[in-house]
């Protein structure tokens, strides 16, 4: 029996008016995005192997807009005894415009009527849209990935996917892709409609670290415990390289990486990374204790630590597998303060001691209240993705501004109405932070499900989505 999905498209309208973006520097680069081509097709896009079809009124009836979407599965035979896995695999792809960063986004679907089994990740069959970056010889450089479908995915809603890299040195071609894996003999197809890629403009904050990307090791950092070098290609977010940390199985004995800077009483500093876990090495899943964390410590001009501000930055709880995050910890430095060192740390239980690793790459600190609004904030309101996310009860919601404004930050739910209000005034220029406890503006808690925040200033608005799970 066909399973219609069509009501979604009216119930996500409202929203999509208001979502905003990146600095993008370009129009959508694919070809047939929605794959309306043909009344319902793959025109346009390099499709492999046979688990890829098209969802259409007369079949699964499963879209988001227009009368058709993507639908890809994995085909698999001679289960279980000796399986056979043909992966489904759609992609197109482009040469590079150097020094931008390439965003692929869309949405993804997974229905009850054919829904995906399992109980880990890694293990399981899954939907990945990636983003990757190749060199003139067709060899894979670098790039990021995010899971669009799993067994714990919510079921029968259309959700929002966001994944972007850098272009590294040398790249020639960039392919955005819907790869089905297909480890296990399960089940199970993932819908994909309204598909962007965009080229974005990067960052231009300062940035006082040496080596901050990892270009050939770890030099201009001090390390400890099991911080090593790491150039993998999928293993790094920009080419060529990136620190691996896990656990040194001591008690008391943390892993990680930091440098130390001159610093002033009162000023305020923005330390950036990004963060991975992977099902490739020893991931840290639901029920790891391992956790990595962000951590900016102040020194007086003996070197006595005098304060210390931090941020769980990875939790097997909270963090996608296979992924880049990115996050920021934003703090004041306090009265005697004389130097201040930015570490990230890989922190084991010492009673449990459970295997995992990370890897971060692409780190930025600065001192935003020496370097001046200008040249810190660039010219439009940043807003952060919010962390942790998902999130159970509460989540934090930063954003920066380049200029004082009046600033409304509102929380909507997929049907484009308003359940909470966190922000309505003037705020001045530069980092800032709300937590939403969860709950709707009559104080009563909010049902799980996908939520958008919009920041609205006076030059514009944009907004992100989030997932409250219970």
């Amino acid at each position: 029996m066909k399973r219609s999905r069509r009501f979604v498209l009216a119930s996500l309208v409202v929203a999509l008016t208001f979502v905003g973006t990146y600095a993008v520097a370009s129009a959508n680069l694919l070809v047939n995005p929605g794959f309306e081509a043909s009344g319902g097709s793959y025109d346009g896009w390099t499709v492999f192997a046979s688990g890829a079809q098209i969802s259409t009124p007369e079949d699964d009836d499963i879209y988001l807009s227009g009368t058709a979407a993507a639908k890809i599965y994995g085909e698999f035979t001679n289960c279980p005894n000796n399986p056979q896995f043909d992966d489904g695999v759609v992609y197109q792809e482009f040469a590079v415009t150097p020094g931008v960063e390439y965003e692929f986004s869309g949405y993804s679907f997974v229905s009850v009527a054919d829904t995906i089994p399992g109980s880990d990740t890694c293990l399981g069959n899954r939907l990945l849209a990636k983003v990757v970056y190749f060199n003139g010889l067709g060899g894979e450089m670098s790039g990021n990935e995010v899971v669009l479908g799993d067994w714990s995915t919510p079921r029968d809603q259309w959700i929002p996917f966001s994944v972007k890299a850098p272009v590294p040195a040398g790249a020639a071609t960039v392919q955005a892709l819907l790869v089905f894996l297909q480890p296990a003999c399960d089940e199970g197809s993932v819908f994909v409609d309204d598909c962007v890629l965009v080229e974005v403009a990067p960052s231009t904050e300062p940035n006082v670290l040496v080596n901050p990307s990892f270009d050939t090791d770890l030099s201009g950092w001090s390390t400890f415990s099991n911080a090593y070098y790491d150039g993998r290609f999928w293993a790094h977010l920009s080419s060529p390289g990136s620190c691996k940390l896990y656990g040194s199985f001591e008690a008391g004995n943390d892993a990680g990486i930091y440098q130390q800077f001159p610093a002033t009483a009162g000023s305020t500093w923005k330390f950036d990374l990004n963060v991975m876990t992977t099902c490739r090495e020893t991931p840290i899943q639901p029920g790891n204790s391992n956790v990595v964390v962000a951590n900016l410590t102040y020194k007086d001009g003996t070197g006595a630590i005098i304060g210390t501000d931090e941020e769980v930055v990875l939790v097997g709880d909270t963090v996608p597998i296979g992924t880049w995050v990115d996050h920021s910890l934003i703090a004041t430095t306090p009265a005697g303060t004389e130097s201040i060192a930015a570490y990230v740390l890989f922190v084991q239980d010492p009673e449990v001691l459970d295997q995992g690793s990370a890897f971060v790459d692409d780190l930025r600190l600065y001192d935003i209240s020496s370097v001046g609004v200008d040249g810190t904030f660039g010219t439009k309101a940043t807003l952060h993705q919010n962390m942790p996310n998902p999130f159970n009860p509460k989540t934090k919601i930063a954003f920066e501004l380049p200029k004082r404004s009046d600033v409304d930050v509102i929380i909507y739910n997929t049907a484009g109405r308003e359940v909470a209000t966190l922000f309505q005034g003037v705020l001045p220029a530069g980092p800032h932070s709300l937590t939403w406890d969860g709950k709707t503006a009559d104080g009563k808690t909010a049902a799980s499900g996908i939520y958008w925040y919009m920041l609205r200033t006076a030059d514009g608005q944009t907004a992100r989505s989030m997932v409250l799970l219970k």
